[in-house]
C-alpha cells in the first residue's frame, strides 16, 4: 500500500566533505583594449567610446603624428628662435638644418647682433678665407646695415673698421677685444662721427683714449657706457678725460683696470649720474 507523500528514497543525504562558503564574483567593468603602440591611441577614443564595450582603435593621420611643420612657423618667430643661437650657430649649423632655416639665415633680421669673438681663430676656423677681411665683410653684408651690435674679432685692421663704420650707421654698441692688431685705436676717433647713434663702447686698452672721448662728446648724444679691459692702464690724463668729456655717462667698467686712487676720486666726484660703477680687483 501506498501512502500518499511517501517514497522509498531518502529524503535526505549526508556527505563527509567539507561544506565552502559561496563565493561573491565581482560585476566585470569594461576595460581599454591596449593598443600596441600608443601613439596610434588618441585621446577622443576614450570620449567617444561606450562605457558598455571597451573603446575602439583609431590610428593617427600621419600629419597628426609629426606636429607642425617648421617651415609653416611664423617667420618672425623662426628669425627670433636663430638669432638666440648666437653668430657661429647662424654661420654653421642653421643654414644646414632645412630649406626654411636656410632663408632665415639669410634675412637681415638675424644679423644685427654680430659677434665674431664666438669664432676662434684656428684649424677649423672660418677664418680661412683668402683674407681676413673678406671674412668679416662677408657677415657685415648680411646684416644689410641694420646692424646694431658689433663684437669685433682679434684680426681687427683698420680696413674692418672703416668697412664697418661705411656699412653699420646704426650701431649702438662696439666691443673690441683685448689684443688689437694694426692701429685701429689711431683710426677709431675719425670713424666715431659715423656712429651717431652709439651708446656702448668696449675698448681693449687706453691707447689714444682722450681722443676717442672727445670724438664721442662730439658725436654720440645717446652714449652712455663706457667699458675699458682689464689688461688698460688709465693715466691721469686718461682718468681726467672721462668726466669731463663724458659727465652724463651712466655706466662705467673698470674692473682690473690700473688706476690710481686720485683718479678713480676726480671720476667719481665729476660723473654725476652715475648708476654703475665696477672698480673690482682694481690695481690702485
Amino acid at each position: 500500500m501506498e501512502l500518499e507523500g511517501y517514497s522509498d528514497e531518502p529524503t535526505c543525504s549526508f556527505s563527509l566533505g567539507f561544506v565552502s562558503e559561496p563565493q561573491i564574483v565581482p560585476e566585470e567593468h569594461p576595460t581599454r583594449t591596449p593598443a600596441p603602440n600608443d601613439e596610434d591611441f588618441g585621446p577622443e577614443d576614450l570620449m567617444d567610446s561606450n562605457p558598455e564595450t571597451p573603446p575602439k582603435r583609431r590610428r593617427l593621420l600621419p600629419s597628426e603624428k609629426a606636429g607642425p611643420k617648421w617651415e609653416d612657423l611664423n617667420k618672425d618667430c623662426l628669425v627670433n628662435v636663430v638669432t638666440i643661437l648666437g653668430t657661429k650657430s647662424l654661420l654653421i649649423v642653421i643654414p644646414f638644418v632645412c630649406k626654411s632655416w636656410y632663408r632665415v639665415s639669410l634675412d637681415p633680421s638675424c644679423w644685427q647682433t654680430i659677434n665674431f669673438q664666438e669664432i676662434k681663430y684656428g684649424h677649423q676656423s672660418w677664418y680661412h678665407f683668402s683674407s681676413a677681411y673678406a671674412f668679416f665683410k662677408s657677415i657685415i653684408k648680411r646684416s644689410q646695415g641694420n646692424a646694431t651690435t658689433v663684437m669685433l674679432p682679434t684680426l681687427c685692421t683698420e680696413e674692418v673698421l672703416r668697412y664697418l663704420a661705411n656699412e653699420c650707421p646704426a650701431l649702438k654698441a662696439l666691443y673690441f677685444p683685448p689684443a688689437i692688431w694694426d692701429n685701429s685705436s689711431f683710426v677709431l676717433p675719425k670713424l666715431i662721427r659715423k656712429w651717431k647713434n652709439l651708446e656702448l663702447l668696449k675698448l681693449g686698452n687706453s691707447i689714444n683714449m682722450v681722443k676717442i672721448l672727445e670724438g664721442i662728446s662730439l658725436h654720440c648724444k645717446n652714449f652712455c657706457q663706457l667699458d675699458i679691459d682689464s689688461t688698460a692702464y688709465i693715466g691721469r690724463r686718461a682718468a681726467a678725460a672721462i668726466p669731463t668729456l663724458l659727465p652724463n655717462i651712466k655706466y662705467l667698467n673698470l674692473r682690473q683696470a690700473n688706476i690710481s686712487r686720485t683718479s678713480l676720486k676726480r671720476i667719481l666726484r665729476g660723473c654725476k649720474k652715475l648708476v654703475h660703477l665696477d672698480v673690482r680687483e682694481c690695481r690702485f
